[in-house]
């Protein structure tokens, strides 16, 4: 089952706004019941961008929505018109150009494109982690009843699998489940592009450096020194459970080597999310779960949202230690970063400052949805790799590492 990604952005009508951010906070239990009828979501979220200047020019306040789901993008779009018309009728005729007597048509007319998407879990469905995360339970549960003293791994490993096999419920663990791989011919040939490119690459890195980012001012400011309001008001939608949000609305850089730079980066991205990134790492990071990078407002604006595991501190924190390099390249080609030397060297390395401009630029979630808060996604991980090797046949030393991950 592959996972997709659907980002839809609308212009709000501005004497409507307030009415709309009501409306979602008011109705939040029922939609988010609604969305969990169609059992294909693992998140969700409707998020409002406020009014901003933009080269001069008053940018009206839009209304984002995006989700993570099983399936293909038009049964998608059916099954949410399916189960939550009224609903989208509602919050959608506060926006301008809204057609309700075509709702189909309408939200493909909004739909934008992702320029990179990143999946912690690919081609585990919402249905696929409910069941696994029930089997790793009956597993635990078994294991914790008996009496396995004396008893090799393998004997072990040989008898819970016959008590779940036993049991109809857990038919569907008796096939393994395909889960991509390293596609290590594809990364040997990405490789030896990059090593080709390298000096154009380096160049291109030198001539940002002296005719851009040494002119280019950032926020310089430390998570101390932002507003007391803001922070308050992006940690009221924090911490509740498990797993955490981020939305975020960042302007670009002006000029065309900007855009040249970052559409460069997406596609690298976009190419070792295929390629590298398939086993529940982001760049060495194990909590994310879905990430999207979307271009607006004629790619003059930047929106980003992520679902991951642990707090926005700690996320961000793994962000710096692990890949600083690469939140620099993506990042420093917007307004008020750190600043960057080369293009990947020094911004995020600045933690306090990058802290500074990840909340300056956070934006407040209106409608969150999560399909089972309760799963990292080292558990989901985890809990796959229990399933396939239920089934197979383990030497000893294989036999202990099943036991120990249940």
């Amino acid at each position: 089952m592959r996972q997709n990604a659907l980002t839809l952005i609308c212009e709000v009508k501005k004497n409507e706004l307030e009415s709309l951010r009501l409306f979602l906070k008011d109705h939040q239990d029922r939609l988010k019941n609604q969305l969990r009828l169609l059992g294909t979501i693992h998140y969700c979220r409707w998020v409002i961008i406020d009014e901003a200047i933009l080269d001069g020019k008053t940018i009206s306040p839009q209304l984002a929505f995006s989700s993570n789901f099983d399936g293909d993008i038009d049964q998608h779009l059916n099954d949410l018109i399916q189960h939550l018309k009224e609903a989208l009728i509602q919050i959608y005729s506060y926006c301008i150009d809204f057609d309700k007597d075509n709702l189909y048509k309408y939200l493909q007319s909004i739909r934008v494109k992702e320029m990179a998407f990143y999946q912690g879990s690919p081609g585990r469905s919402v249905k696929t982690i409910a069941q696994e995360k029930e089997l790793r339970k009956y597993l635990f549960d078994i294991k914790n009843a008996g009496q396995w003293v004396g008893q090799s791994a393998i004997s072990v490993h040989r008898q819970l699998q016959k008590k779940v096999f036993e049991n109809d419920r857990f038919n569907w663990a008796k096939q393994k489940i395909e889960t991509p791989k390293v596609n290590w011919p594809g990364l040997i040939i990405f490789g030896i592009v990059a090593l080709c490119i390298a000096p154009l690459l380096i160049v291109w890195a030198i001539y940002i450096q002296v005719f851009f980012e040494r002119k280019d001012k950032p926020l310089g400011l430390t998570r101390n020194q932002l507003s007391d309001e803001h922070i308050q008001k992006m940690q009221l939608d924090e911490d509740f459970g498990f797993q955490n949000q981020f939305s975020q609305i960042i302007e670009m850089k002006k000029g065309r080597s900007r855009l040249i730079t970052v559409n460069v980066l997406y596609l690298f991205t976009r190419i070792l999310i295929k390629i590298l990134f398939v086993h529940g790492k982001l760049m060495g990071i194990p909590t994310i779960h879905f990430a999207r990078w979307v271009m607006v407002n004629n790619n003059r604006r930047m929106l980003f949202f992520s679902n991951f595991d642990g707090s926005w501190t700690q996320y961000l924190g793994d962000f710096i230690d692990k890949s600083g390099w690469g939140l620099t390249g993506i990042f420093g080609n917007t307004v008020n970063f750190p600043r960057a030397l080369f293009l990947v060297f020094k911004g995020a390395y600045n933690q306090q400052e990058f802290l500074a401009w990840s909340r300056n630029s956070q934006i407040a979630t209106q409608l969150w949805y999560v399909d089972d808060p309760s799963q990292s996604i080292k558990n989901i991980n985890n809990n796959t790799l229990i399933r396939n090797e239920l089934s197979s046949n383990l030497n000893e030393k294989q036999a202990t590492l099943f036991l120990s991950r249940i």
